[in-house]
């Protein structure tokens, strides 16, 4: 393993034998895995996953090792095709979800019909969904998939827009890593996700205001961006700067309320039903706090269905809201301290969805795909260490893998969902504390030293206004 320095001086331009070359490997690694999810869904046997998952695992470290030669074009032009690839793959074997295939169509449907649905998201999945009913002549299974790929295309975008050393490669793993690739074609994750990184991109390049309507869309979306959101304030209060807190706030506020106010005029109770049906869910058979609390016998779930909300004593429903809140009150905490500090501020606005994610009593494995992106800005944002880069690679890999064998590719039949759940959640919880740890940590001397190494590699650090 070479060390982090001489790797990192490494001249740009090609190197090494062809075989190496990072975008072949990862097309090839691609390949593989499409053929390994057509025989999944042919035998349905999880077997091939597993298969596809070492192959990945195998290639991503390979271009971990040659990450200099990575480039944006040949990346985005592998990640359009992959992503097609994998649509096409489950399109010929007709499988299909009760997400995409019934309820993103019943309530786009019914928007168009002209009635306001009785919908578990927010206004803009709503018109989200409304759209890819209309595209899909009624049904968004097909539109909804279709519809995901230039998200994904922007999120990856927006991260190697960072422009930092570690940026590319955790980049290309967001964009090419196949155990979040049921999730891109039948849930609306990407969405808000490449909204998230988007937001925070325009937010390190000084564009306050783009920044904050980008999170509002998000957050209009589906809440999560809105974390973001709420701990840039929080950063710009800290660090004295009103302008571009007016300028943040203003736009948030304007664009998240604006897409509300019309719903909410025209059926309040139906634009409000979403809020009402999250706050009103207890801890699910999914949740970290499920794990904790059953083998204590304080959790009971219906095996078959681990995803509905789990048997638990009154008192647990609030004390995980309560652990919730202090957990993020610590956070914004690391927030206020890292005044004056832009990347440490981006980084912790990037955790925070992923602390709320991890730690909330409702947990689904779609979140994993914004998880995934959040890890790699924030990586791409602290991490100086190549070292350090691929074991965050690495933990990632692991958690969205034991993640996907909880679900699609359940191990239900061998009653491992609960193993495999348990080492998502200890990998998931250990990597957002190194993060968090490294961000509470950087400081400004750091911070001189990595501006005087990107002046020398001609790679311009993050703006600091």
């Amino acid at each position: 393993m070479r060390g982090p320095e001489s790797a990192e001086r490494r001249p740009e331009g090609p190197s090494g034998p062809v075989w190496t070359e990072p975008h072949l490997v990862l097309a090839v690694s691609a390949t593989i895995v499409l053929a390994c999810e057509l025989l999944t869904q042919e035998s349905g046997s999880s077997a091939p996953m597993m298969l596809a998952a070492v192959i990945a695992f195998a290639a991503f470290v390979l271009v971990w090792r040659e990450q200099e030669r990575l480039r944006l074009a040949p990346l985005l032009g592998l990640t359009l095709a992959f992503q097609l690839g994998w649509i096409a793959v489950d399109l010929a074997v007709g499988l299909e979800s009760f997400d995409s295939e019934i309820l993103y169509s019943r309530w786009g449907n019914e928007l168009l019909d002209g009635r306001y649905p009785e919908a578990q998201y927010p206004p803009g999945a709503v018109l989200l969904f409304a759209l890819e009913a209309w595209l899909g002549g009624g049904g968004a299974r097909t539109s909804n998939a279709l519809v995901m790929v230039p998200f994904q295309l922007v999120g990856v975008a927006a991260i190697w827009a960072l422009r930092t050393r570690t940026a590319p490669w955790l980049a290309a793993l967001v964009a090419l890593w196949p155990m979040n690739a049921f999730f891109w074609e039948f849930r609306f994750d990407l969405v808000p996700t490449a909204l998230l990184a988007l937001g925070l991109l325009l937010a390190a390049r000084g564009r306050w205001g783009l920044s904050g309507a980008a999170l509002g869309v998000g957050a209009a979306v589906k809440w999560i961006p809105g974390f973001s959101f709420v701990f840039l304030a929080l950063w710009l209060l800290a660090s004295r700067r009103p302008r571009e807190l007016r300028a943040h706030t203003a736009a948030f506020v304007a664009v998240f309320v604006g897409l509300h106010v019309p719903f909410l005029l025209w059926s309040f109770d139906e634009a409000t039903y979403a809020y009402r049906y999250f706050s009103g869910q207890g801890i699910t058979g999914e949740s970290v706090w499920y794990l904790l609390l059953s083998p204590l016998g304080r959790a009971t779930v219906n095996e078959r269905e681990f995803w509905l909300p789990a048997d638990v004593p009154s008192w647990a429903d609030p004390l995980v809201v309560v652990a919730q809140a202090v957990l993020l009150l610590g956070l914004a905490a690391t927030a206020w301290r890292a005044r004056g500090r832009l990347h440490a501020a981006l980084g912790i606005a990037a955790i925070a969805p992923v602390v709320f994610l991890l730690t909330n009593r409702i947990f689904s494995p779609q979140y994993l795909v914004t998880i995934l992106a959040a890890w790699a800005i924030a990586g791409a944002l602290v991490i100086e260490s190549r070292r350090t880069q691929l074991a965050v690679g690495i933990s990632a890999m692991i958690a969205t893998t034991a993640n996907a064998f909880v679900y699609p590719y359940t191990l239900q039949q061998l009653n491992l969902w609960k193993a495999t759940s348990a080492v998502l959640f200890a990998v998931a919880l250990t990597t957002t504390a190194v993060l968090v740890r490294l961000l509470d940590a950087t400081d400004h001397k750091r911070g001189r030293r990595r501006y005087a190494r990107d002046r020398a590699l001609r790679t311009p650090p993050l703006s600091p206004r």
